[in-house]
C-alpha cells in the first residue's frame, strides 16, 4: 500500500513555518498515486520548544519539540505517522526525515563516480533523498575530457548538463562540485539540514 509522503516543497514550507507561530494548510498526496489529503497545522513558537498540533479531520495530535536545526525534520515524521498511522514493522522502512544524512557522498560513491569520470557510464547515487541522483558520463575522444548530465526528479526534474576537459582528477572535482550543487538545488530544506 502507497503512503502519503512529505514532498520537498512541503518540507522546505515546513523549515520556514517551525519559526513562526501561527495555522498553516497543507495537501499531502500519496505516491505515485492522485489521492490528496488536507490537513491544518497549528504552530505555537517558544523560547526552548514549540507546540505543533496536526488537525486531520475531526483528529487532533500535538508533539512538543525543542528548537533545533532538525525541528522541521521532526515534525515531519510525526506528520507521516499520524497520517499513515503507526509504521508495520513486517514492511521494510524508509529512513524517517529526521534519521536522513541529506547530501552525505560516502567514499564508496566517490570512488564509483571517479571510477566514471575515467571509463563513462551511468550511475543512480543515492545521498538520503526522496528520489537518486541520475548521472551519466561520456568520454570524449578528440580530447581529454567528459560530457556530464545528471538530474534529481520524475515529473519536473532539475537537471545540468556541462563539459569539462582536463586531467581525470580535476574533472572529478566538477563533477563532485556539481552534485552538490545540484542536490543543494532541488531539495533546499532538506540539504540545509
Amino acid at each position: 500500500m502507497s503512503k502519503f509522503l512529505i514532498d520537498n516543497r512541503t518540507l522546505t514550507l515546513l523549515s520556514a513555518q517551525v519559526n513562526l507561530s501561527g495555522t498553516f494548510n497543507h495537501t499531502l498526496r500519496r505516491l505515485y498515486r492522485r489521492d490528496v489529503l488536507a490537513f491544518r497545522l497549528k504552530v505555537e513558537r517558544n523560547k526552548p520548544d514549540s507546540i505543533f498540533t496536526v488537525e486531520l479531520g475531526s483528529e487532533r495530535h500535538t508533539l512538543i519539540v525543542p528548537n533545533t536545526k532538525k525541528t522541521h525534520l521532526k515534525l515531519a515524521d510525526f506528520i507521516e505517522e499520524v497520517v499513515n498511522g503507526p509504521s508495520d514493522l513486517t514492511e521494510p522502512q524508509m529512513k524517517r526525515h529526521a534519521e536522513r544524512e541529506y547530501g552525505a557522498f560516502s567514499s564508496q560513491q566517490r570512488e564509483q563516480v571517479y571510477r566514471l569520470v575515467s571509463t563513462g557510464g551511468f550511475i543512480d547515487l543515492d545521498l538520503g533523498f526522496e528520489l537518486p541522483i541520475r548521472l551519466a558520463v561520456h568520454r570524449t575522444r578528440t580530447r581529454s575530457g567528459i560530457t556530464v548530465v545528471m538530474s534529481i526528479g520524475v515529473k519536473s526534474p532539475r537537471t545540468k548538463c556541462f563539459t569539462v576537459y582536463g586531467t581525470d582528477a580535476e574533472m572529478y572535482e566538477q563533477v563532485c562540485e556539481s552534485i552538490n550543487h545540484l542536490a543543494a538545488l532541488a531539495t533546499p530544506a532538506a540539504h540545509a539540514a
